[in-house]
């Protein structure tokens, strides 16, 4: 059990007084069923689960272990997906994935007992939804041993600390087969309707210009950089012919309402106006995307988008997306001292108060308009 990957003091005591709690219980749960071991060979297993509930970035990333697995493991079953309600529409079209699930908390246990999968796959490594799977009696439950539950898992796959995110979902493949050469990009696919919602969206910059996404909000206000900042970059990017739209989810609009106001003008503001659906589409139709270590970047990552992070607390190698093409893909980040602290719902102590971290305070637009820069020229934008 390795609590250390738990950064925050509070969770991480939770988690492990879950751990020592759950122990006994599952022992006696255990007995109960005479669980014994369970083996189905991969070509004659018929149903797979794989939970991934948490942020939409990481279901992003997950799509390439949904893929990796239908298309070299499990060839001949149906692979079903279950996921927060909130990203349901996200997977929609997605050839390698039969059913999206919404997750529901432990009542969603029954719906998913009915379906006997044969195997459940829970690539988090979270105490919370391994005893989901384990209450749900599915008779093999793969996962890491990242932070506790592993007596309630069939299948412990090594877990490798400092390793990509990305490239650790690869690992559950390499599992199963080590000789696989799994591939880690993501992928999304548009639907109709929001393709036809990025369409009309669109139709507000006029005759088709070179559109740069400008995505300044994250659901953690410690990974955002400055909406002064983003403004200013914004009206850099106009200079250069450029059109930047910058867009957000409804609970956003204030902060982008202030990165439009230091545009000067020079930006369209989206803010609240793209479901999930729609903003798929619309990054899509993006020349490029500019924007904080949140779930918008992972998109234009799987859509093979060029893409530029303004990466702040997290360790950027560990979190950023696996790019198709690496020429894409920049991360600006400043390194200091204290890099990586990886703290997010509460911030170190030298950084409190504030409203940005020093890592991501310390960035100058002139680092960011540079990436751009290199990347518009290396694309070809």
């Amino acid at each position: 059990m390795s609590m250390r990957e738990i950064r925050n003091r509070k969770d991480r005591l939770l988690a492990t007084a879950a751990d020592i709690a759950l122990r006994p219980f599952a022992a006696l749960v255990k007995f109960a069923r005479e669980e014994s071991p369970y083996f189905k060979h991969p070509e004659i297993v018929k149903k797979v689960l794989i939970m991934r509930v948490d942020n939409i970035g990481d279901v992003v990333m997950a799509t390439s272990l949904v893929r990796e697995l239908k298309k070299n493991i499990f060839m001949n079953a149906r692979i079903d997906l279950l996921v927060r309600p909130e990203a349901v529409p996200l997977l929609r079209g997605n050839p390698y994935a039969a059913e999206i699930i919404p997750y529901r908390g432990l009542r969603t246990a029954a719906q998913i007992r009915a379906k006997d999968y044969d195997v459940a796959i829970e690539p988090r490594g979270d105490i919370r939804y391994i005893f989901f799977l384990f209450m749900a009696g599915i008779k093999r439950r793969v996962g890491f041993d990242r932070a506790g539950g592993a007596y309630m898992l069939t299948d412990i796959v090594p877990y490798k600390s400092g390793m990509p995110l990305s490239a650790r979902n690869m690992e559950i493949v390499k599992y199963f087969d080590k000789e696989v050469k799994a591939e880690a990009h993501s992928e999304l696919y548009e639907t109709e309707t929001g393709a036809k919602e990025a369409d009309e969206l669109l139709k507000a910059i006029g005759e088709r210009k070179k559109t740069i996404g400008i995505f300044p909000c994250s659901k953690f206000a410690a990974k955002e950089w400055e909406p002064a900042k983003f403004g200013m970059l914004a009206r850099k990017i106009s200079d250069e012919g450029f059109i930047p739209a910058i867009c957000g989810s409804d609970s956003e609009i204030e902060k982008c309402g202030q990165v439009a106001d230091n545009s000067g003008g020079s930006a369209v503001n989206f803010a609240g106006k793209l479901s999930l659906e729609g903003l798929v589409s619309f990054v899509k139709r993006c020349d490029c995307v500019i924007g904080n270590d949140s779930a918008p970047v992972h998109i234009a990552a799987a859509l093979d988008v060029p893409v530029i992070i303004v990466s702040g607390p997290m360790d950027a190698d560990i979190v950023k997306p696996h790019h198709r093409s690496e020429e894409k893909l920049r991360v600006v980040f400043k390194r200091l001292p204290c890099s990586f602290c990886n703290s997010i719902k509460v911030l170190p102590a030298k950084c409190r108060g504030k409203t940005t971290p020093e890592c991501l305070e310390k960035i100058e637009v002139d680092e960011v308009f540079s990436a751009f820069r290199e990347v518009a020229a290396e694309c070809k934008m």
